[in-house]
């Protein structure tokens, strides 16, 4: 996560219809840098102000422009927004390839290789087609569904662990 990033998602992260894990990122983010922590401080005195001011106070051309200017950049941060959400989806897809080779060269580390083998066993969401791959299938393309499945399985490693045996 960035400072360029808080930018374009602080919407969703004021009104809370951000994801966890994205808002986790971001907090953790906010934590370290001091530029963000001033421009969230910023920001709130901005809408503290802005609430304060009588709608009749406000020239009617400056509302327009204001409206305009808004509308446009709104646009912008769901591009911005749409073209981030892609990025992160395929490093998903890369990262879960990445799990799926190394399951199937079993060279996966012991916790991983443990959660796995349990999962294989118990899970209705993706354990036939880790059976699939465990006994010895083709590699074929994980469903999407799976995949966001698998992807929680790096947040299941101990704290400093490396998911892979070199």
């Amino acid at each position: 996560m960035n400072c360029k990033e808080l930018v374009y998602l602080l919407g969703d992260y004021l009104d809370g219809s951000m994801e966890d894990r994205l808002r986790e990122d971001l907090d953790a983010h906010i934590v370290m840098c001091e530029s963000c922590t001033n421009f969230l401080r910023t920001y709130d005195t901005t809408k503290l102000i802005c609430r304060q001011v009588r709608l009749n106070e406000i020239p009617e051309e400056f509302r327009e422009r204001l409206k305009s200017f808004v509308i446009e950049k709104a646009r912008e941060h769901h591009q911005e927004l749409d073209k981030y959400r892609k990025m992160a989806a395929e490093e998903q897809k890369r990262e879960v390839e990445t799990l799926l080779r190394a399951f199937r060269e079993r060279r996966l580390a012991p916790s991983l290789s443990l959660l796995f083998d349990a999962h294989r066993d118990r899970c209705e969401t993706c354990g036939g087609f880790l059976r699939y791959l465990n006994g010895g299938g083709e590699p074929k393309p994980c469903p999407e569904e799976i995949e966001e499945h698998f992807a929680e399985f790096f947040e299941a490693l101990p704290p400093g662990e490396e998911p892979y045996l070199s």
